[in-house]
């Protein structure tokens, strides 16, 4: 019972939906059947107290038909008919967060019962409930061409104005063409994005006329929601074309205001991938650019999710500021937003970014303090933290601490299987380093075999810096 759809949605339910369920299933209106309104409530006790009762169907049927026989096949209808009346719940909770599909259908139901005066009113209303909607997003051209939609469909079939038809058709077309194309290059930036799969040629051809479309009619420009988009889709496609990219991190800065938080992250996670993209084919530069769109990002709070940052944002932030030597504003960040991470990772993550400041600004002493005496719960965070102290080590000559981790350091990698694809890639790093140190540099053609052999090697994290100390022993 407690991995069926029923009980996973009532436990992702808050104490507030929960009384406002318990109301519903109450109802008159929406329930007639009592044994419902039971049922309810003992799984909503279960998922707000946890408490640990038998997971069988068995178990809720005594309660709710008390000295009954059990009957598989009532208490199934039971489930099934609970299931349903919690799915209504939930979608007249969604329209509640949705004013303007309230009143649309509402102003639908006014039409379908002939009364004309009280529909116009209310489509009117309508329309300007929608237009003091701050965002110009697809959304808002689909509600727009729902709305118009209404009107439509109220003269067509009354057949009473052709001249009202005749306004209403080109604001219909409008809106629907601005939400199809719109769409359709957010979708071809989307599959670009997936990248383990490459967009179906249905779609491409569709997308390819829009493309053409859009460049051969400068109207459609006008509307920052294509505009967005169709740079976006060829600042990804036409990467050698840096003005698609320039303009289009110019256009996220101008038109933040025409879209949600939501849909705002969604654009700046493209400018920031293509970024990190092109940061790793070698053009540097970009790398100013990804802290630069990080930092804007910040200030558009484009990175929060009901109050949080994610791990990994998190780090990448720190990570991008100390690529620019930004060292004072990436203290601040690190100490400022910490608290915007979860309970669970907060210290972690915190640590290991803290780790990553001293140790770009050469304080070795401060980041083998906190990395000798923390162990993190996150492997890829403990593995990069045994890499940094790898190279640190290394650096500082430190021969015993060294083997040391190199023992220890491999031993986690073969304990750890969640490691999967990264194995090689820290063996190899771990192998290198330990060559580097047995090396005899005075053999030039010992330290030029390493160096080929470290350079053939694809599997290897840290190959730059291990090719520059192979690099150094000559010297």
């Amino acid at each position: 019972m407690k991995n069926s759809q029923l009980y996973l949605i009532i436990t992702q339910l808050g104490t507030i939906e929960h009384r406002s369920l318990g109301q519903f299933v109450r109802s008159p209106y929406h329930n007639r059947r009592p044994e419902l309104i039971t049922f309810c409530d003992l799984l909503i006790k279960s998922a707000q107290t946890k408490e640990q009762i038998p997971n069988t169907r068995e178990y809720y049927f005594g309660k709710i038909f008390t000295d009954k026989p059990y009957d598989d096949k009532k208490m199934r209808y039971t489930i099934s008919f609970l299931n349903k009346l919690v799915k209504s719940f939930l979608a007249i909770e969604q329209l509640k967060e949705d004013p303007i599909s309230e009143q649309r259908l509402v102003a639908k139901a006014f039409r379908k019962k002939g009364l004309s005066n009280s529909y116009e009113k209310e489509i009117q209303s309508c329309l300007k409930l929608l237009e003091k909607k701050p965002f110009r997003n697809p959304q808002y051209y689909l509600d727009n061409y729902l709305i118009i939609y209404e009107d439509y469909e109220a003269f067509f079939k009354s057949r009473t104005s052709s001249l009202k038809i005749g306004k209403i058709l080109p604001k219909l077309n409008q809106s629907a063409d601005i939400y199809m194309i719109a769409t359709t290059l957010k979708l071809g930036c989307s599959w670009l994005s997936l990248r383990s799969k490459e967009q179906p040629e249905q779609y491409q051809l569709l997308l390819q006329k829009i493309l053409d479309l859009i460049e051969d009619q400068e109207h459609y420009r006008q509307f920052p929601v294509v505009e967005l988009y169709y740079y976006a889709y060829r600042m990804l496609t036409v990467t050698q074309n840096e003005s698609y990219f320039k303009n289009f991190k110019s256009l996220i800065e101008q038109h933040q205001s025409a879209f949600s938080i939501g849909e705002l992250s969604e654009l700046y996670v493209l400018a920031i991938n293509h970024c990190i993209k092109q940061a790793n084919l070698g053009n540097r530069s970009y790398l100013k650019e990804l802290f630069e769109i990080y930092k804007k990002g910040l200030d558009a709070q484009v990175f929060f999710d009901n109050g949080e940052m994610a791990s990994v944002t998190y780090i990448n932030i720190a990570q991008s500021g100390l690529s620019q030597e930004a060292y004072d504003w990436v203290l601040d960040f690190i100490e400022t937003n910490k608290v915007f991470l979860k309970n669970s990772l907060r210290k972690e993550y915190y640590l290991y970014n803290l780790a990553n400041y001293h140790n770009r600004k050469g304080n070795y002493d401060q980041v083998m303090e906190i990395l000798r005496t923390t162990t993190f719960d996150e492997t890829m965070l403990e593995l990069a933290a045994r890499r940094m102290l790898l190279k640190i080590y290394f650096e500082l000559n430190e021969t015993d601490a060294l083997y040391s981790l190199f023992d220890s350091f491999k031993n986690y990698i073969y304990r750890h299987k969640e490691v999967g694809y990264a194995k090689n890639n820290y063996l190899n790093l771990i192998k290198y380093a330990k060559k580097l140190m047995d090396i005899n540099s005075r053999d030039k053609k010992a330290v030029a075999r390493l160096t080929e052999e470290i350079t053939q090697t694809q599997a290897v994290v840290e190959k730059a810096w291990l090719l520059e100390r192979v690099k150094g022993l000559g010297r």
